[in-house]
């Protein structure tokens, strides 16, 4: 039943009367790096205690507070659905549209009564962040999603050199993005 009503509201998302937030997502890119030339990077969504509440009752079969098994293998499956709509990433490498190779949903879990998703990227290419600036962002074009930054910031940087890198935030010119943080590293 759950999976009509998901997929109904991913209907829904095409029309633009309904353009407006119906679920928020707090939001997170995790950059590790050990070299300043990263492919690959992962990111981190928490849905909205509503939403999580849903989901939860609908999929955490034993009601343990856990997705095991089937459980978390059914969750992952209906999470896939999100891939039609590139799971909202936004990403320009100087300025230029910069679509990952591969996203794949990695994890999910049950956290503090909130459905949490992790996510690995996968570059197209490698971006030397000492000489390109990458771009991140979340967006729902359709804004049926709010995807907004976790209060800890956008872009949390570990690895060997993530002192010397700087996420800087900036103003979105698109609706539909918070704001982006541009990243570059300078030894």
């Amino acid at each position: 039943m759950f999976r009509f009503i998901l997929t109904a509201i991913l209907g829904l998302m095409t029309l633009q009367a309904f353009a407006h937030p119906h679920v928020w997502v707090d939001t997170q890119y995790r950059v590790k790096v050990d070299t300043t030339s990263i492919d690959q990077l992962e990111a981190t969504w928490s849905l909205d205690l509503f939403t999580s509440t849903s989901l939860i009752a609908e999929y955490d079969i034993d009601a343990n507070g856990e997705l095991e098994g089937q459980e978390k293998l059914d969750m992952l499956e209906v999470l896939k659905s999100f891939e039609t709509y590139g799971y909202f990433i936004k990403m320009k490498r100087d300025g230029a549209d910069f679509v990952p190779d591969e996203v794949q949903v990695m994890d999910v879990r049950i956290r503090d009564q909130m459905l949490w998703v992790r996510m690995a990227i996968h570059l197209p290419e490698a971006v030397n962040l000492e000489t390109s600036t990458l771009s991140l962002a979340f967006g729902d074009d359709e804004l049926y999603f709010a995807m907004e930054p976790v209060e800890e910031g956008l872009v949390r940087l570990t690895g060997r050199y993530a002192e010397i890198c700087t996420p800087a935030e900036r103003e979105a010119e698109e609706t539909s993005v918070a704001f982006w943080v541009d990243l570059t590293c300078k030894p």
